[in-house]
This record gives C-alpha cells, sequence and structure tokens, in this order.
C-alpha cells in the first residue's frame, strides 16, 4: 500500500515540472517577442530562383524598414505582407548570393546563412576583337553572377569594369591571347562554361624595317600598325629580345641593332609572348653577296626532295636562323663525339650535268683549323679546313671526290674534336 502511495506522489511531481517548464518556455517566448528586439528566426526557400517569393520569420518584424541583399534592396512599403512575425517579398532580378540585412531604426541584424540560388547564366554576344587592355563587353542573362572570366593562355580575371543584370565590361589583360573565353558564375553551385566563338586579340604588323641594309650598332626604323603592344625585338643570333627602344609608337618603333646580331628576319614580341615575324630580311652594311644559285640542291633553308639526315654522334638543327649564310634558315651541327658524321643520305642524283660539290660552312669559337671530312657514296675522302668566326664557301670539284657517277649520300665527318659549324647551300653545280 506504501508503494502505490510513492509512486502516485513521484508521478503528480512530473506533472507538475513539465507543466512548470512549458509556462517558463512560454513566457520566455512572449519575452522575447515583447522585448522590442528584432529577430530573424529563418527565411527561405533555399535555392530559390530570381522572381519567386521569399518568407522572413523572426520577431518584432514589423520594425524592419527595408532588407538589404548583395546588389539591391527592398523598402518596407516594397513587401508584399509585413507583420511582427513574417515578411514576404520578392527576390530582385539582380540580387546575388551572399548574406541578407534587415535594417531598423536602432540597427541592422545580419542573417546567418546565406541566400542561395538556382541561376542560369547565359552569354548572348561578345565583343569579337580587340586590343590587350581595351574594354570587351559581354551580353547576356545574369552575367552579373560571372565571377571570372579565364582568357586564352589561361589567364583569369576576376576584377570587372562594370558588372550589370544583362552586360558585363572587362578590360582584356596586356598578356592575353585570341581564343575561346571560359566563364565561371556563382550559385548555390558554381558552374562554368566557354564563349561560342574566340575572342580575337589585335597583333602588331610589320610593313617595313628601314635602312636595309643597315650598319650594326645603327638604329633600325620599324613601321607597321598596333606596334605599341610590342615588349621587344629579336634579331637573328641574339639570345633575347631588345626590350628598350630608341622610341616606340603605335606605327613606328626606332631600335638599336646589336652589334652582334646576324642577318635575317626581324621579329617583334607582343606583350602576349606571341611573335609577328617580317616578310623581309635585315642585312647589314659589309655583309656577304648572295651565293650563286644552285643547279641541284640538298639543302636550301631545308632538306630537299628526298634527302634525309643518317648521321651519328651529332646534334643537328636544318632550320636554325641563329647564323643564316643565303636565305632565311641555315644547318646548326653540333659535333657532340669523335669521328661524328653529319650524313646526308636517302637521294639519288646523276653527276653527269654537274662538276662540283659546294656548300658554305661557319666555324664557330674553338674550330679554328680543325678539319671535316668530305666523303660521297662511290667517291673518295676530301678534308676541308675550318675557319672561325666567318662563312667560307666550298667548292670542291668532283674529280677530287673520285667522279662518282651517282651519289646517293655524301658524308661530312669530324676528326677528334667536338665543337659547332653552320651549314648553309649545299648542292651541286
Amino acid at each position: 500500500m506504501m508503494i502505490k502511495i510513492i509512486f502516485k506522489n513521484q508521478l503528480l511531481l512530473l506533472v507538475c515540472f513539465v507543466i512548470a517548464f512549458g509556462c517558463i518556455t512560454s513566457c520566455k517566448k512572449d519575452s522575447n517577442a515583447n522585448s522590442g528586439k528584432v529577430e530573424l528566426l529563418s527565411f527561405g526557400p533555399s535555392g530559390a530562383q530570381h522572381g519567386d517569393t521569399i518568407v522572413f520569420i523572426g520577431n518584432n518584424l514589423d520594425k524592419v524598414t527595408s532588407i538589404r541583399f548583395v546588389n539591391d534592396s527592398i523598402p518596407a512599403s516594397g513587401f508584399i505582407k509585413q507583420t511582427s512575425e513574417q515578411i514576404k517579398l520578392v527576390l530582385p532580378q539582380t540580387t546575388e548570393e551572399g548574406l541578407v540585412i534587415l535594417r531598423t531604426p536602432t540597427g541592422s541584424v545580419v542573417s546567418k546563412t546565406l541566400l542561395n540560388f538556382t541561376v542560369t547564366t547565359t552569354v548572348t554576344s561578345v565583343t569579337a576583337q580587340a586590343r590587350p587592355g581595351d574594354n570587351i563587353t559581354i551580353k547576356g542573362q545574369y552575367v552579373n553572377w560571372i565571377t571570372q572570366i579565364m582568357f586564352a593562355k589561361d589567364i583569369p580575371v576576376t576584377t570587372f569594369v562594370s558588372k550589370s543584370l544583362n552586360q558585363l565590361v572587362v578590360k582584356v589583360p596586356v598578356n592575353a591571347r585570341s581564343g575561346i573565353l571560359t566563364f565561371t558564375y556563382g550559385g548555390s553551385k558554381p558552374l562554368s562554361f566557354d564563349s561560342n566563338s574566340p575572342l580575337i586579340v589585335t597583333l602588331p604588323t610589320i610593313t617595313g624595317i628601314s635602312p636595309n641594309p643597315i650598319a650594326k650598332g645603327g638604329n633600325l626604323t620599324i613601321t607597321g600598325t598596333d606596334l605599341d603592344l610590342v615588349g621587344g625585338v629579336s634579331f637573328k643570333g641574339i639570345a633575347n629580345p631588345v626590350t628598350t627602344f630608341v622610341s616606340q609608337s603605335a606605327t613606328q618603333i626606332v631600335v638599336a641593332v646589336p652589334a652582334n646580331a646576324n642577318r635575317g628576319t626581324v621579329t617583334l614580341v607582343a606583350k602576349s609572348g606571341l611573335t609577328v615575324e617580317s616578310a623581309t630580311s635585315l642585312k647589314f652594311i659589309g655583309d656577304l653577296p648572295d651565293l650563286a644559285p644552285l643547279a641541284y640542291a640538298i639543302y636550301e633553308d631545308a632538306l630537299q626532295g628526298s634527302w634525309q639526315n643518317w648521321g651519328w654522334g651529332t646534334t643537328i638543327d636544318f632550320a636554325n636562323t641563329e647564323n643564316v649564310r643565303d636565305g632565311a634558315a641555315a644547318i646548326k651541327v653540333n659535333y657532340t663525339g669523335n669521328w661524328s658524321a653529319l650524313k646526308f643520305a636517302n637521294g639519288n642524283v646523276s653527276t653527269a650535268p654537274y662538276t662540283e660539290l659546294t656548300f658554305a660552312i661557319f666555324g664557330t669559337t674553338g674550330t679554328d683549323g680543325k678539319v671535316i671530312h668530305v666523303q660521297p657514296s662511290g667517291g673518295t675522302n676530301y678534308p676541308i679546313t675550318i675557319k672561325e668566326g666567318q662563312w667560307v664557301e666550298f667548292k670542291i670539284p668532283l674529280s677530287q671526290l673520285g667522279s662518282p657517277a651517282t651519289i646517293t649520300d655524301i658524308m661530312f665527318q669530324n676528326e677528334s674534336w667536338t665543337g659547332i659549324v653552320y651549314m648553309d647551300h649545299v648542292g651541286l653545280r
């Protein structure tokens, strides 16, 4: 009997505690609501779209005078509904993702969570061509959500000249290149997409170089268009472009020619790193005269016909422009081992119409007096001696090469030395 009485007393105490706690909680809620303090408890829905109705829930919301969104603001007069516990409004088209601020006469209440959107940004047009440093215009829908534009050569831009719902203006980086643009835009899930057509970035052009020929060390005048985009001028035989000019404008560059420059084309280096080459070669006062034409060419700016290199112990560049005797290119031969060879092979030429094998060789530092053995297939060996620092044209009578009736290969073999020579204008006359 005593156990039942104790249990009933405990149950009664539990019921009283629950009722008391409910009263305390209710009083606390009423206290917050009646304290006059504006509280934002929640808002939504999450992932809303522009033009949707969004609801703010809280306490004393009737005191809110305006709501500030990222990139837009709505006064209380623009709310659909406003009570102490609820505000309804339509999301403006220009609103972007971010925190929301409720303005009141006594201060501001900032949301603890971001307002998220479901947004699809589209681009309908992009300026077709521009100079580096110029502004281009991107038009479309919700382009104000674009947070980054990637220009060709992987150059990101995140700062814009201006931004609105349907138009974005951005400056083209000085090192940008022609190519597709990649747009990245925000929202609940950042996305990227490419432009439909490439942006053509203007390059400088050359219309003339003068004087030509010129004295080494003299001032060369380059005329053209958009020359103010040039960051350097390259000369043959010079490792690095000249970046300091006597003068520079959009239509003219005056530059001092380095004393050790070689004849050949002049190359403009744009600030994007792209290059533009002159159509004519720069020549120097005192240059050797052009070589006589070849009756049969084995090498003339490039390997001719079916001729190939079957040599060994060498590094060969058949399109080298560092040091050219005639034309636009020469062969750079690096003999890396003793008794190595450049070997023209895979050809087939009857010698009946010709009387001599001819070629020009330039010896670099350390090659003066060194010997190269020249021997055609079916012929005999003929040694030649290199002269350092100058081009020498060799004309070897076929009779001194054993008078081969047909030549299918020609070997140029060094002796016990290593080094670099340039070779040009190889063939028969």
